[in-house]
């Protein structure tokens, strides 16, 4: 019992440290909260925790072992989420002005953030790594039910918690002041990270 109670605590810490470490699904929740508001940021956030929940079932059934098993699948996930952040990036670079995009993602609507944040946390290679190595010693065969219950709960609060707060600290009004300031400097730095780290996914083994 013990144990068990100390290795989720181990998880939670690791699960924390994997939201703090920058990524594609950081970068898109600063410049929506930011650019587009808190309800924005918050439905692409739901949108993560969706994804973090798919992860959670996918390791669940043995994510780990299919990989392990048929590395070309880890390859084909690479690459899609590759070419997905590649797209998204080149989305950004063309992004028109302000008032053009403001009409045209009003009329995306809520949905249309809630399956950003899900498409670029599936897509994430941070997200890959965690649930197919770290995660997945915590929901084995061997381990009891509620471990994998408390394992699943664990991660998923985290990381609602952390796409939340996210949300809250870039739509502050101060940092849509700034980013109104510097809106198309930062629209194409993020662009540049955003294909960075896509390019590293199809290219680096």
């Amino acid at each position: 019992m013990t144990a068990h109670l100390l290795s989720l605590a181990s998880l939670f810490v690791v699960s924390l440290a994997t939201c703090l470490v920058p990524g594609p699904n950081n970068f898109m929740l600063m410049r929506l909260g930011m650019r587009r508001g808190r309800s924005a940021a918050l439905a692409a956030g739901m949108g993560a925790t969706l994804s973090c929940i798919v992860w959670c079932a996918a390791a669940a059934l043995g994510l780990a072992a299919v990989l392990a098993a048929a590395p070309w699948l880890y390859k084909i996930l690479r690459v899609g989420g590759g070419l997905y952040l590649l797209w998204f990036a080149w989305s950004l670079w063309r992004s028109p002005p302000l008032g053009a995009e403001e009409t045209a993602e009003t009329a995306t609507g809520r949905g249309g953030y809630v399956w950003q944040g899900f498409a670029i946390n599936m897509t994430n290679p941070k997200s890959v790594l965690f649930f197919a190595s770290i995660f997945s010693a915590y929901v084995g065969p061997d381990t009891p039910a509620w471990v994998h219950a408390a394992a699943v709960t664990i991660v998923c609060v985290t990381c609602l918690a952390w796409q939340v707060a996210m949300a809250w600290l870039f739509s502050a009004r101060a940092a849509a002041a700034a980013y109104g300031r510097a809106r198309r400097p930062l629209d194409l730095a993020a662009a540049l990270l955003m294909g960075a780290f896509g390019v590293s996914l199809i290219v680096l083994e």
